[in-house]
This record gives C-alpha cells, sequence and structure tokens, in this order.
C-alpha cells in the first residue's frame, strides 16, 4: 500500500476545475461555461474583506474541460463518451476556440494572474473523448486525439501565456473505462495517448497526464499502469450520501491517488449539502480509518487536491458559481475554504 502522492513530486498542489463550452441537459437548455478576467481573481488570491488587500493564495492549478459543445447548428455535442450524441472533429475545434476566446478562459485567467501578487499559475487541459461511433478503430483514435493536442499547442504557443500561465499537461477527460476491446480498448488508448504526451515537452519541461476517475470507476486502481502521472479519486459522496467519504479517502491513501473535494451551488443555500461539503473539510484537517478499520491519512496536509466546485447556472439573477458567490456574499464559508487550502483549517468545525 502507498499513501497519497506526494504533492511536490506530483506538482499539484490545489487543482481547480474550470468549465468551459456547455454543460447538456436532454431536459433543459445548454448552459454556456465561460469565465472572465474578474472572476478568477478570488480564486487566485484570498482578499482581506476588512482592508480589500490580498492576504494569501488560493488555488494553484487549474484544469480547463468542457463536457459538451454546441455543433454549428446549436446542436448540443458531448465530449465525452456518448452513444446518441459524440462530438467529432470540428466539434473540438469548437472547444479549442472556447479554450482559446478573447478575454475569456485561458486568456481571462492570463489576464487575473496580473492583478495579483502571485507570477504564474499552473494549467491542465481536457482531451476531448474519442467517441468509437465517430472515430471507428482504435488507430482513429488515437490519431485524432494526437491531432487534437497538437493543434491546441500550435495555438498555445502563438500566445503570450507562457509568461504568467506554466501548462503542466493534459486531463484524460472519461472518468471510467468502458470500451475493453477487441476492436476498442480504451485501456491501450490511454497508454499510447499518455506515451505520446510525456514525449512532449516545452522550454525543456515535459508534459504530464492527469485522471479523475469516481469511486467505483471501472480501472481507477490502474492508474498508474495506464501511464498517468498523477490521479485524484472522486468520492461522489456530497452528491450521493450513500456513498462513505471515509471509504474513498482510504482506497485513494491505499492506491497512491489524490483526492477531489466536491461541491456545488447548493453550498449557498442548501443546508444539508454544505454540512456535507464541511464534512469533506473535516476528514480532511484528521485523518481517520474507514468502516473496515483501513487507515486514511488527513489529506487536508498529505495530498494533492482536486476541487469540483460546479460550474455556471444561468438563473433570473443572472450567473452564480459556487466559489464566486461565497466570495461575493461574503460567506464565512469562503474563509474557511481558503484555510483548508493552505493547511489552517481547524479540527470538527460544526456545520
Amino acid at each position: 500500500m502507498s499513501p497519497y502522492p506526494s504533492i511536490a513530486k506530483s506538482g499539484v498542489d490545489q487543482l481547480f476545475l474550470a468549465y468551459t463550452g456547455y454543460s447538456l441537459n436532454p431536459d433543459a437548455a445548454p448552459q454556456y461555461q465561460f469565465w472572465e478576467p474578474h472572476e478568477f481573481i478570488p480564486l487566485l488570491a484570498h482578499i482581506d474583506r476588512s482592508t480589500g488587500r490580498f492576504d494569501g493564495q488560493m488555488w494553484t492549478d487549474f484544469l480547463f474541460l468542457a463536457l459538451g459543445i454546441l455543433d454549428e447548428r446549436g446542436d448540443g455535442k458531448y465530449l465525452t463518451r456518448s452513444e446518441t450524441a459524440p462530438a467529432t472533429r470540428s466539434d473540438w475545434e469548437r472547444y479549442t476556440a472556447e479554450l482559446f476566446a478573447c478575454d475569456r478562459n485561458l486568456d481571462a485567467l492570463y489576464q487575473a494572474v496580473a492583478a495579483v501578487p502571485y507570477p504564474r499559475a499552473n494549467v491542465w487541459i481536457a482531451l476531448p473523448y474519442p467517441n468509437p461511433s465517430v472515430f471507428p478503430d482504435d488507430a482513429l483514435r488515437l490519431d485524432a486525439v494526437l491531432d487534437w493536442m497538437q493543434s491546441f499547442l500550435a495555438r498555445w504557443r502563438e500566445t503570450p501565456y507562457e509568461h504568467r500561465l506554466c501548462l503542466q499537461g493534459f486531463y484524460w477527460l472519461q472518468e471510467s473505462i468502458y470500451y475493453q476491446g477487441p476492436k476498442y480498448d480504451d485501456r491501450l488508448l490511454i497508454r499510447s495517448v499518455n506515451r505520446a504526451i510525456h514525449r512532449l515537452s516545452f522550454g525543456g519541461r515535459r508534459y504530464r497526464s492527469l485522471w479523475i476517475p469516481y469511486q467505483l470507476a471501472n480501472a481507477r486502481e490502474e492508474w498508474a499502469q495506464l501511464g498517468f502521472d498523477l490521479a485524484l479519486l472522486q468520492p461522489n459522496y456530497y452528491f450521493n450520501p450513500e456513498r462513505k467519504l471515509q471509504t474513498a479517502a482510504a482506497e485513494a491513501y491505499a492506491n497512491g491517488q489524490g483526492f477531489e473535494m466536491e461541491m456545488d451551488l447548493g453550498v449557498t443555500y442548501d443546508e444539508a449539502k454544505r454540512a456535507r461539503f464541511i464534512e469533506y473539510m473535516n476528514l480532511g484537517a484528521t485523518g481517520g480509518h474507514e468502516a473496515a478499520g483501513q487507515y486514511f491519512g488527513p489529506y487536508m496536509l498529505e495530498s494533492p487536491l482536486g476541487w469540483y466546485t460546479g460550474g455556471w447556472y444561468l438563473g433570473k439573477n443572472g450567473r452564480k458559481q459556487a466559489i464566486i458567490s461565497l466570495y461575493q456574499n461574503n460567506d464565512p464559508l469562503y474563509d474557511q475554504i481558503f484555510s483548508f487550502l493552505n493547511g489552517r483549517y481547524p479540527k470538527n468545525v460544526s456545520p
């Protein structure tokens, strides 16, 4: 058994999932996901409300990812696995365009870094998933992913982003292994993609690969054999209280994985969801044991952490996002998260 991966060796400390593209719901209109420069500022640096000054760092790493995109006709296409509306190469190009949109997403983070006292932020980019119904064999699937990655890098190198953003590598978007041969094999595909990522470098820095499978996902414990440099485990407890947070933490600790913190806009109005999120922080500060007695360490101090905080929701009062709403509403939970990010969160805080 291995403990959580080393923060120093993994190169990730606090990873914020920044959604772009579109969230697609068959029962509702697509929700446009994008970030503007001022919205990244309270994610990069904590702001002391009494003085209006920056007094500490928030998130160090930002993962840009999209689960869906709209095609040229305005129809939703999935960048994840889909049997009904899989994204094509042209849809992948629209995803690239969203990532590089002026004053949004990557460009927004680049601008925001200039406004805080931390000179650089780390960046990870999600690779679109090659659906077999669009790419009919594994050779075509691999070529499609590698072509998209090279196209992204060509665009990246045309920008000034490296002055403030450090591109660390790429993220495998699909959270579980589905196709297992003989015609399609996600395992073989992932290994080939990861080998290709590891052959790439910029300025002497080699790129790395990242995965965030969910609790009970297929092959989640095989992350190292699949060639990933780091995997973070999603507990899913925040959304499904029948899952056990301690079980996920113990599994991550045993398998050498990092851990994911989970919330959404519900922490601002739903007492039960807020209480569940605070359980993540309480357990992270103390460590503990799961039901069968298996130990897990205090992931607040020992583990690279991913942070799922939901996307943007468009309602009658405008766009809302969990962390931004906490900050804008002077919610003390924003300050508690700041303490947790910096390893100073007290033990056993009441909801």
